[in-house]
């Protein structure tokens, strides 16, 4: 797949996503600022401070599910204990791991609803309104392969990271202007930004800047 690649100034894309966090008090700025003006209720709603536990209920479930797979697949591949008290044995305890698999529910759902909270979608604007102003003017489309790029939110729900899905929840549940700028950038995702790579300074997106 072909991405955009471009040196950027860390100082300048710190600084703008300080800027525009601190405009939390001023959700109409806020949105000009961001250019999402069509928006502004999903800013509103994103600025106000809620709730996100259900982040952390949500890997939890994520870390039992993939346990309770991993113990089917042992069993399966004869690397269980288990082994040696038959086949038929072997057959009773899949069958109750794969019923307490669905017992679990649609787990799909879980990075949806992160995905579509309004604070989500806010940051992920406020990153990439860092993204356009610190960029550098040597933007060139680049080949990848797309297991190459690292999306932190989508690797925390598909290990069930729950360290990272931690310090997630805590900037998650700060006031706006509280948020870690340089957490934004480095560890969450952007609508257009993929990532701000800090030691090499080059930032990778999938479009170029919208044109004003």
């Amino acid at each position: 797949m072909y991405i955009i690649a471009a040196s950027f100034d860390l100082d300048a894309a710190l600084s703008r996503a300080s800027e525009v966090l601190a405009l939390g008090d001023s959700p109409e700025r806020l949105a000009e600022k961001l250019g999402i003006t069509r928006d502004l209720e999903m800013v509103k709603e994103g600025v106000a401070v809620t709730s996100f536990k259900r982040l952390m209920t949500d890997i939890i479930k994520l870390k039992q599910y993939i346990e309770v797979e991993k113990q089917i697949e042992d069993i399966k591949g004869g690397k269980s204990m288990l082994g040696f008290l038959g086949t038929k044995f072997k057959d009773k305890q899949v069958a109750k791991l794969e019923e307490d698999l669905r017992k679990f529910g649609a787990l799909i759902e879980a990075p949806r609803w992160f995905y579509k909270q309004p604070r989500v979608q806010l940051l992920s604007a406020v990153r990439d309104y860092a993204l356009d102003g610190s960029q550098q003017g040597d933007a060139a489309w680049i080949e990848v392969e797309a297991e190459d790029l690292v999306f932190p939110i989508g690797n925390m729900y598909e290990h069930a990271d729950q360290a990272f899905a931690q310090k997630v929840e805590e900037q998650l549940e700060k006031p706006l202007k509280d948020v870690d700028p340089r957490f934004l950038l480095e560890k969450f995702e952007g609508n257009r930004s993929i990532s701000f790579d800090f030691e090499k300074g080059v930032a990778t997106y999938y479009t170029p800047a919208p044109m004003n």
